[in-house]
C-alpha cells in the first residue's frame, strides 16, 4: 500500500511540476527598453526550432503543422458543403521576418510574421451543386501561398498554481495577407479539362475568393495556435517566460 502511495503522488508530482524554457529558447528580460526585439527574435527562434515535437512542453512539430479537419461554415457563398480533413500546413519554420509587441498592462501579444512560401495540403469531400452541376465527390487538393503574413494577438489572463503566476490565453485574432495563392482541386469536377479550368479560374481570381472565404478558415487556424500555447503556457511560469516580472 505505501509503495503505490509513493508512485501516486510522484504521479501527480510529475503533472503539476513547472518547467523553465526549453535550452533552445531565448528569454527576454521585461526591464530592457529593447525588450520587443529580443521578443520578436525570440519567438522566431523559437519557431524555427520546432521542426520536430517539445511533448515535454506539449509543443508539437510546426513542420507541418496539422489540423484533423476544417470545417467552415460558408452560409450562401457557395452552393455546396464541403470539409476538409487531414489539413497539413508547410513552411511555418521558414521565416523571414517577425515582429512582436507584448503588452504586459492589457495582458496582449501580437506576433506578425512573414513566411516566402506555405503550403496547405489537405483531402476534401464535398456535395452541392457547381456550374449548376451535381457535386459529390473528395479528393487531394493543395494551395501554395507566397510571401504570406500572419498578424496574430493572444489576449490572456493570469492564474495562480502551485505558488506560481501562469498565462492563459482567453481571446485570439488571426489575419493572413498572401502576396498570392495557387489552387489545385483534383477530381472536384469529372471533366478534367473542366477541372483544370475551375482551377485556373479559382488562380486567376484568388483575390476576392480569398478576401470573401479566407477569415472562416483562418479563425481555425487561430484556434489551434491558442490551444498549443496554452499547452506550453500551462508548463511554463511567467516568471520562466521572462526576466523582470
Amino acid at each position: 500500500m505505501k509503495i503505490l502511495m509513493f508512485f501516486s503522488a510522484l504521479s501527480a508530482a510529475q503533472l503539476s511540476y513547472s518547467l523553465s524554457l526549453p535550452p533552445t529558447f531565448q528569454k527576454c528580460d521585461k526591464k530592457k527598453s529593447d525588450f520587443n526585439e529580443c521578443l520578436s527574435q525570440a519567438i522566431q527562434n523559437a519557431i524555427v526550432h520546432l521542426d520536430k515535437p517539445l511533448e515535454e512542453y506539449g509543443l508539437p512539430s510546426f513542420e507541418p503543422f496539422m489540423l484533423s479537419s476544417v470545417s467552415p461554415r460558408l452560409g450562401r457563398k457557395i452552393d455546396f458543403e464541403h470539409t476538409f480533413k487531414n489539413y497539413k500546413i508547410f513552411g511555418r519554420t521558414k521565416i523571414s521576418n517577425t515582429k512582436a509587441n507584448m503588452n504586459f498592462y492589457d495582458k496582449t501579444l501580437t506576433i506578425v510574421i512573414t513566411n516566402p512560401e506555405i503550403q496547405y495540403v489537405f483531402d476534401y469531400e464535398a456535395k452541392g451543386k457547381m456550374f449548376l452541376l451535381p457535386i459529390d465527390t473528395s479528393g487531394p487538393a493543395t494551395v501554395l501561398s507566397h510571401n504570406v503574413t500572419y498578424t496574430i494577438t493572444f489576449t490572456f489572463e493570469e492564474y495562480t498554481k502551485d505558488g506560481k503566476t501562469h498565462l492563459h490565453v482567453i481571446d485570439d485574432n488571426l489575419v493572413m495577407q498572401p502576396q498570392e495563392l495557387i489552387f489545385n482541386f483534383e477530381n472536384l469536377l469529372e471533366d478534367k479539362e473542366l477541372n483544370d479550368g475551375f482551377n485556373r479560374a479559382m488562380n486567376r481570381k484568388w483575390k476576392p475568393i480569398f478576401n470573401d472565404l479566407a477569415p472562416i478558415y483562418v479563425a481555425n487556424y487561430g484556434h489551434a495556435y491558442a490551444a498549443i500555447f496554452n499547452n506550453f503556457l500551462s508548463k511554463v511560469p511567467l516568471m520562466e517566460l521572462f526576466d523582470g516580472v
